[in-house]
Order: structure tokens, then sequence, then C-alpha cells
């Protein structure tokens, strides 16, 4: 049985990196004690994944952690022992059994930015909805040659934004494929570097809102189905 919960990444801890953040959730595992299988050989290991990577600082409201057990449990039951095993920063918004494989799911997340701007951004941000292709240089210290080429266009088609109070609030999608995916911050570093935008990325706030499977057609479908909607 393959256990699939939706958990958070909250303010308080978004400063944390991503291997301890994985490390936090399999502390919890073994708290709650939930019959989890393990790998053999000669250091076992507890058999659990989460979705996608998330980068440091970014909160999110969308991280998902597939857990193997060893024996069939109720899934309420289950979240109930995980909730009080989990720190503070970490909730856990829903949760399925038997979920498609975890890291063949994840087809696409959703971002939301905020960052104080009062510069012009309407005709920027139009420049690169129409665009077909952008490419950002960015540095890239283990390549050869130090800079690593990403066509953004790939990975985000278009962004919403809208301006007020002198802060700029930008929405979109962006792909994550089978061999990777690009950061939210480094759509803000194209935007200064292509469109002579001038945001302050040092100052953004980042929230993953959502996590996604993409089907063949391109539908957009949930990572987690038939879910525990009690915890909701």
């Amino acid at each position: 049985m393959k256990l699939r919960m939706q958990i958070t990444k909250e303010k308080e801890i978004r400063f944390i990196s991503h291997l301890e953040y994985v490390r936090t959730i399999e502390r919890a595992i073994r708290r709650a004690k939930l019959p989890a299988a393990y790998s053999e050989g000669f250091n076992p290991h507890l058999k659990f994944s989460l979705a996608s990577a998330l980068g440091v600082g970014v909160v999110s409201m969308a991280e998902f952690v597939e857990i193997e057990l060893a024996e069939p449990m109720e899934v309420h039951e289950a979240v109930q022992k995980m909730t009080a095993a989990l720190p503070r920063g970490i909730q856990i918004m829903a949760a399925a059994n038997n979920a498609p494989a975890l890291m063949a799911s994840a087809g696409g997340a959703d971002y939301l930015v905020v960052l104080p701007y009062s510069g012009e951004y309407v005709e920027a941000v139009a420049a690169f909805n129409a665009a077909e292709s952008v490419v950002y240089a960015k540095a890239a210290p283990k390549l050869k040659n130090k800079i690593k080429e990403i066509d953004v266009k790939f990975y985000i088609s278009e962004i919403c934004a809208k301006q007020e109070n002198d802060m700029l609030t930008l929405k979109f999608s962006c792909r994550i494929t089978p061999n990777g995916s690009m950061k939210a911050a480094d759509l803000l570093n194209t935007l200064n570097q292509h469109f002579g935008m001038q945001l302050p990325v040092e100052k953004a706030d980042i929230t993953r809102l959502d996590l996604y499977r993409a089907a063949a057609d391109g539908r957009r479908l949930p990572m987690l189905e038939h879910m525990d909607k009690s915890i909701q």
C-alpha cells in the first residue's frame, strides 16, 4: 500500500533546505510509528519520496509525500498519527492511497510571487507573453562554460500580473519534466535581463500554490484522486 499526502512548507520553515525538509518528514514517519516499509540490505532505509524539490526560501501549499506501507492502514488513521508527529510549519491538507507512481507524476506547478515594485510592468509582461522564445543565461559554476541557457518559454508560457500599493503580484504555471524544471526566481531574473524591469528578486515572497500531473493531451490532472475529504 502506498500512502500519498499533500503537505505544506510554511513561512516559518521556508529557509530550511530540501534535504532537511526530507529528514524532518522521515523523523515524523518514525515518531508516528506507521507500518512503513524499509529497503533491504546492510543499511535499510524508509521507503518514501517527495514529488519535486522546492527551492530554499519558497513557501508551498502543495508538497506531496508518498510513503510505502508494509501493511494496509486506514488513510484517516495514518493522517491522524502523522499530524501528531509533524512539527510546526508542516500540515497535511489531503491524503489518498494507491496513487500512480509519485516521481513520474508531477507535470507542472502553479506559483504566486509578491514583491515590492512601483515601476512599469504592463509592457514588459505583455512582451514576455507574446514572445515565442526567451533564453535566460544563468550562471552554472559546475558546467564547463560556466553558463546554462534556459528557454524560459518552454517552462512558463504566460504570466498574469497586477500592481497595487507599490506591490507587484505575478501568477504563472511552470512545467516540470523528467529532466527538471526552472525556479521562480529565474523568471524574475529573466524579466530583468530581457525586458528592462528592475525587480528586487531578493525581496520576493514565492509560494507554490499547486502541483499537478499533465495528461498526454495537456490536461491538468490532480496529484491526489479519491482523497480523504475529512481532512481538507
